[in-house]
């Protein structure tokens, strides 16, 4: 798997990034057998600090893109 982070913004104790990740599935995944398929999936994130740890995280990443990819989903086509 590799990161790619795009943007990062700090705020107080607050840390946001967003980007992507890539990777190829090569185990099972949510009972399905392996395909290894390469994906790449966008994410934003948030990160809390203090006392220079981060103590919370809130993530919002493009699952239905991510299980498209992999086939576990039916492609949108138009008419």
């Amino acid at each position: 798997m590799k990161l790619t982070i795009e943007n990062t913004v700090c705020e107080g104790n607050t840390v946001a990034t967003r980007g992507y990740w890539t990777g190829t599935n090569k185990g099972s995944f949510q009972g399905n057998p392996a395909t290894n398929k390469t994906v790449t999936v966008s994410y934003c994130d948030f990160w809390k600090i203090e006392n220079g740890k981060c103590t919370e995280n809130w993530v919002n990443m493009d699952i239905a893109g991510l299980m498209t990819q992999l086939g576990f989903l039916p492609t949108t086509t138009q008419n």
